[in-house]
């Protein structure tokens, strides 16, 4: 049975497989593949907002006074928010739909871009990147539709297919903000941004139907989802989702630790420059997408979710480890195969295991914990990275983060347990 059926929008089809479609799969309807794919173009652009501004921010906020240590808050507030508020959109759009949720974020996105544009001093800035954090944490609302209309065994596939959009944006979204900066006209690359999201916001309007109808029943609604207060419950972590939220903290904490530390190291070690450091993120980028859209569905066919995801934690520490031991810098591409390729298997079956500890009821909530455990990772590794940086070794981050990576491929082989083809 085809999952898509609107013939306008191959790229979303899966070929059709003889006998009766898996238990538990979603009846597809016209349109699914067009919703599909806006919701890629929102991943996309959630990205590309991210990146658009990472050339030009620090000078953005140094125009208005800001010092070299308050730069570095803007990440930091921009995850913050991420952290907090992941877990909430999931809920919102467990209770009240996925559509609102991601229209009203989308909004907030040409909302934030529109506030760094017309900033007249750096309180908006702040202001800009947290509201900016706020939607872009609706990833986990993205993650939630996607497991709403396609069936349970090809979760992973499909989300492949949405990683390919964040690898997209992780490409094209500095190169866009580089290309447009103007030193005359500073806020080119924030108005551009914010009518990209506009654009995708119209697509949001007429082309994203509801997936998910909740239930309303009588009595208090559940309690609020936050992964600190799950921190403090101790039968959370003997869960299948606890133990998740763990590997996708300790999965973050490595790749953020690698990805805040790698300028300073390459031009420690080896000299290299701006440019040369661009285009080995750059390979990242490429070597993520061809991972996504190709490989991971069939490596989880033929392996399971479980597998894939320790093969991507096993190659994501073999690329670290090459990284900080080697002695030339031309061999840094071959770890960043390593490391893109691993990332690419990662993400998909880590977003396609958490979506089946649970129901269509609370896939929003389950998705935003492990999205917030993430943001924490993306707040305290570069912490620690720069701190080993500084105290031990130049390629200290990269090695530590290697061990991470291995430490959270033993905690998959033993603890999480790989789900019935059909399981729901």
């Amino acid at each position: 049975m085809a999952l898509v059926t609107d013939p306008a929008d191959e790229v979303f089809a899966t070929s059709p497989a003889p006998g009766p479609a898996p238990a538990g799969a979603p009846e597809p309807s016209p349109g699914h593949a067009r919703a599909l794919a806006t919701v890629w173009f929102t991943l996309f652009l959630d990205l590309v907002s991210f990146g658009i501004v990472i050339p030009v921010l620090p000078f953005y906020a140094t125009h208005f006074g800001a010092a070299a240590w308050v730069v570095t808050l803007l990440s930091t507030g921009y995850s913050a928010a991420q952290f907090v508020m992941a877990p909430v959109l999931g809920r919102l759009s467990d209770r009240h739909g996925r559509r609102p949720v991601m229209l009203i974020s989308i909004a907030g996105s040409v909302a934030a871009m529109l506030t760094l544009g017309f900033a007249q001093a750096l309180w908006m800035v702040f202001l800009a990147r947290i509201i900016s954090g706020v939607c872009n944490a609706n990833v986990s609302t993205a993650h939630a539709y996607v497991a709403d209309r396609v069936a349970p065994s090809q979760r992973a596939r499909y989300m492949g297919m949405m990683g390919t959009a964040v690898g997209l944006g992780f490409i094209f979204g500095p190169s866009i903000g580089g290309l447009l900066s103007r030193p005359n006209w500073p806020e080119l690359p924030f108005l551009v941004g914010a009518g990209l999201s506009a654009v995708n916001w119209i697509m949001a309007f007429l082309w994203l139907p509801e997936s998910h109808r909740p239930n309303r029943t009588p009595g208090p609604p559940p309690p609020r989802a936050s992964l600190l207060k799950a921190l403090m419950q101790r039968e959370f972590w003997q869960t299948q989702l606890g133990v998740l939220v763990l590997v996708s903290f300790g999965f973050f904490v490595a790749f953020a630790a690698m990805e805040s530390t790698f300028a300073l190291y390459t031009e420690a070690a080896f000299a290299w420059t701006a440019k040369e450091t661009g285009q080995f993120f750059s390979l990242i980028g490429v070597v993520i997408v061809v991972v996504q859209g190709l490989l991971v569905g069939r490596a989880v066919s033929a392996f399971g979710e479980r597998r894939t995801l320790m093969f991507g934690l096993c190659a994501l520490a073999l690329g670290f480890a090459c990284a900080s031991a080697a002695p030339m810098g031309w061999m840094l591409p071959l770890a960043g195969v390593c490391i893109a390729g691993g990332n690419g298997l990662i993400m998909p079956s880590l977003n396609a295991l958490i979506s089946r500890t649970g129901g269509p009821e609370n896939q929003g909530t389950n998705i935003g914990l492990t999205q917030s455990a993430g943001a924490l990772g993306r707040i305290l590794g570069p912490m620690l990275a720069g701190a080993m940086f500084e105290l031990i070794a130049p390629g200290a981050p990269m090695a530590t983060a290697s061990v991470m990576a291995l430490f959270v491929c033993l905690v998959t082989f033993l603890l999480v347990r790989e789900p019935r083809p059909d399981a729901r």
